[in-house]
């Protein structure tokens, strides 16, 4: 069958649904956000002080610089303009991290060398997770500047978030003898003389034949065994893991010899 013509009244609804659809679609693409960024720029005052970081005393530049990723996430994609305390809250939901993402943005912008005091301190005070890769730069300055205080901070932050090691470092004073025996903070080299020392390695070594004479036994004929965090490990027991600091340790000829007494004469010890 022919199809039928549409009438002039069709045609016109057809059209008008036609707009309207055009009209809806305009509409929605005209819908505004709020320019968070442009915000930035009207809170920012606020935002510094709600923060309690003007002490920090940056150029506004460098304020927004520091601040845009977080505030714009802050604010989110919102239609109507957020109050200020509302963005500040949220901001310091999590003060901690909030602290320790502005420490590290300030490294980023200014160099720890050109850094006033009270940056300095910030920086020190608010690196957690990075204080592996900035304890050298940190320590240096601290050095420089004779502020033995912030070395304690940086040494207790590094015994939270850093390379945890067994053995201290006789320079520094951190726990953070590598087993190439050098420090990851302050780079000194200890001498195996130093590392023997330090753990007490004789007495470490009677202390073990106590518990596992067997494996007492293998370190005396192997020569050498593992030094963790664990204490002793003969050469056929350790298993070798990143997330284990361990410092192979060759025992001398004298050393071997006063094992050997203890060995053979147990209880002389």
């Amino acid at each position: 069958m022919p199809r039928k013509k549409k009438t002039d009244e069709e045609n016109k609804k057809e059209s008008s649904n036609e707009e309207g659809k055009t009209k809806r679609k305009k509409t929605q693409k005209k819908e505004k956000f709020v320019d968070a960024e442009a915000l930035l720029d009207e809170y920012l005052d606020e935002v510094v002080l709600g923060l309690g970081i003007s002490f920090l005393k940056l150029k506004p530049e460098e304020y927004k610089e520091i601040l845009k990723e977080p505030f714009v996430a802050a604010v989110g994609q919102v239609k109507t303009k957020p109050k200020s305390k509302t963005i500040i809250n949220r901001l310091t939901a999590n003060r901690d991290a909030m602290m320790e993402y502005i420490a590290m943005r300030l490294v980023r912008i200014i160099d720890i060398e050109k850094m006033n005091c009270e940056q300095f301190e910030f920086v020190v005070y608010n690196t957690k997770k990075a204080i592996v890769d900035l304890a050298p730069k940190l320590y240096r300055e601290a050095l420089k500047r004779n502020r033995k205080d912030l070395i304690d901070v940086l040494r207790y932050n590094w015994n939270l978030y850093g390379i945890v090691s067994p053995i201290v470092c006789p320079k520094c004073g951190f726990s953070s003898i590598m087993p190439d025996l050098s420090c990851k903070v302050c780079e000194y080299v200890m001498s195996m003389k130093e590392l023997k020392s330090q753990i007490n390695v004789i007495q470490t070594l009677k202390d073990y034949y106590s518990l596992d004479p067997e494996g007492f036994k293998e370190i005396l004929t192997s020569g050498y065994f593992y030094y963790t965090a664990e204490g002793p490990i003969p050469p056929s027991k350790f298993r070798p893991s990143p997330q284990v600091l361990a410092f192979e340790i060759v025992l001398n000829k004298d050393e071997k010899k006063t094992l050997s007494s203890i060995y053979n004469n147990p209880h002389a010890q």
